[in-house]
């Protein structure tokens, strides 16, 4: 019998200058051609910092990666967790179009529930919205306002790229998402959200914050973050553990 293999990324950054990921292609090439399932998990793509002169040159080189990743392995199932970095209106838009023409390629724009382990970004964390029936709409309001702001000037891009040389950004992110801040937000929004452990949810993956997490234990879950491909920050391809004799068939995302 074939071994089953999942993988998780997130926050590739791709097409913004101090994105990593470029260095690592052949490494997920390699784990996507291991794997039945890939999960991206937010953040895939950089609209706000992305090098292209407009959003229609990122989304158009957007969907000549996504479409490259398909032809590495059509057997592998993609899934695609947006982020608030690649929740850009267009962008979204030629993504559901996309899966038309790839079925083993699926849009999810918020959690995603595999078996015992369940999928999300992570900026669910700085939303500070609160977790009410209209949660979710109010996050797409506001990941497309911040995609709808002005384009950074020349100017900002360099100050970035000087944070990232002296690698400011890693303490940053250090001292604004604590583990305690960070687990016990994403716990209140799984339970909220019908994912919690009273569901059955073991093992949860998630982006957003660039720190990387190991099968960290909080409140009846292990909770893994596999960093971000950004110069200077921790980053690693994720093998996931899903529980075969547990699992459940895929659940629709939320």
């Amino acid at each position: 019998m074939k071994q089953r293999k999942t993988h998780f990324v997130s926050d590739l950054h791709l097409f913004a200058n101090r994105s990593s990921a470029p260095r690592i292609h052949d490494a997920i090439e390699h784990a996507l051609r291991c794997s039945d399932t890939f999960v991206l998990g937010g953040d895939i793509f950089d609209f706000r910092w992305s090098r292209y002169r407009s959003h229609e040159e990122t989304i158009e080189q957007s969907l000549h990666w996504l479409k490259g990743l398909v032809a590495i392995n059509p057997e592998c199932r993609i899934h695609y967790l947006l982020g608030n970095h690649d929740a850009n209106p267009g962008f979204i838009s030629a993504l559901k179009a996309l899966t038309s023409d790839y079925p083993q390629l699926v849009h999810h724009p918020h959690i995603l529930r595999l078996g015992n382990t369940t999928f999300l970004h992570g900026d669910i964390i700085d939303a500070k919205i609160p977790f009410s029936v209209d949660f979710h709409e109010l996050l797409d309001e506001r990941r497309a306002a911040e995609e709808l702001r002005s384009r950074p000037p020349g100017f900002q891009h360099s100050l970035y790229d000087v944070a990232v040389r002296t690698r400011v950004h890693r303490l940053v992110a250090n001292l604004a998402n604590s583990n305690t801040k960070v687990l016990g937000r994403v716990s209140q929004y799984l339970s909220w959200a019908g994912h919690g452990p009273e569901s059955g949810t073991r093992n949860v993956y998630f982006g957003h914050t660039h720190r990387s997490m190991e099968r960290v234990s909080y409140e009846g879950m292990r909770f893994s973050n596999p960093g971000a491909a950004i110069q200077g920050i921790d980053f690693r391809i994720i093998e996931v553990d899903l529980d075969e004799d547990r699992a459940s068939p895929e659940r629709p995302s939320a």
